[in-house]
């Protein structure tokens, strides 16, 4: 707009009666036989002021409108300085944007393209290559997590905690020591309950396999994210939960931990070590947490303990 006021302002600046030819003069000959001339209306001067400013501007250069004498030749020096300097701005801020709309899909193809340069190097079988692009693309969800943790544990604690307490529900229920937990923090906010929910929760331990692979470890609780995995003749699926008793020490009583991924899965994973370590950790703030550990333990083992009796009898049969 206002370099296109600049352009109509040459027309001010060179007198017409002084027989110094103008840029506005070449409409003459286009306009023969018009009444309203460009000339002499206001509006027609600043649109086509705007139409010289904007191919200037972009480089388009048609070469119909250009300066006629030494005022309009300075002053349109003057326009193509800014206009480039400004142009290359606009540029920059536009391809700036355009850069950053998706981050993680730009990193994923430049981690693919590594993938593929690093299988041509080491003559990896077209087998195995096949194999490994399958995972890579099965695990963007996965490390699209990893981010959001980090997001999370940028909240405050009150924002961060309910946005926890609201993404873990649907698989907590089933562990009816951490489902207690739940419902005391859900009660009271920032209070002891609310504060170990929070911090186990963040514990989490994050895991991927690929299909075929065996996994498993007594004294971990496993809860299912994504795909299928068989632990015996059970078969789990997403938002599954087993490993129940990874909190009780004696061996004999847990359920056999190894699994074996039907497809890419990913889970996450909380050890018997880690939770008794933030246990004692934040016990302090809440002092009745002991007593759940322990009335859980207790009521867990004597399920375990019957079920081990009642197979010991079987096979004596």
């Amino acid at each position: 707009h206002w370099l296109a006021n600049l352009w109509a302002l040459t027309l001010v600046l060179v007198d017409s009666r002084d027989g110094v030819p103008r840029w506005i003069d070449v409409f003459e000959e286009r306009e023969v036989g018009v009444q309203e001339k460009t000339k002499d209306t206001p509006w027609k001067i600043y649109l086509h002021a705007i139409y010289f400013t904007s191919y200037t501007i972009t480089s388009v250069g048609y070469g119909d409108i250009g300066p006629m004498n030494t005022v309009e030749t300075f002053v349109v020096t003057l326009m193509i300085l800014v206009a480039g300097v400004s142009w290359v701005v606009l540029l920059g801020q536009v391809c700036g944007v355009i850069s950053h709309l998706n981050m993680e899909e730009q990193e994923f193809r430049t981690m693919m393209d590594d993938l593929n340069n690093m299988m041509a190097d080491r003559l990896i079988a077209r087998s195995m290559r096949l194999r490994l692009r399958d995972f890579f693309l099965s695990n963007k969800t996965a490390r699209r997590r990893q981010r959001q943790r980090g997001l999370i544990e940028a909240m405050s604690p009150g924002l961060r905690g309910e946005v926890v307490l609201e993404g873990n529900k649907r698989w907590i229920t089933k562990v009816s020591l951490l489902n207690n937990i739940m419902n005391d923090a859900q009660h009271i906010r920032d209070s002891g309950p609310f504060t170990n929910f929070v911090v186990v929760s963040l514990n989490l331990t994050q895991l991927v396999h690929a299909q075929g692979e065996v996994f498993g470890r007594p004294h971990e609780l496993y809860i299912l994210v994504r795909g299928l995995c068989t632990q015996g003749p059970r078969i789990h699926r997403s938002g599954s939960v087993w490993g129940l008793d990874f909190l009780l020490a004696d061996r004999w009583l847990l359920e056999p931990s190894s699994c074996l991924a039907m497809t890419y899965v990913e889970l996450m994973t909380l050890r018997r070590k880690i939770f008794f370590e933030l246990a004692t950790k934040h016990g302090a703030e809440s002092p009745e947490l002991r007593q759940k550990i322990r009335h859980f333990c207790c009521w867990m083992a004597f399920q375990k303990a019957i079920l081990a009796e009642a197979r010991r009898r079987g096979s004596l049969k």
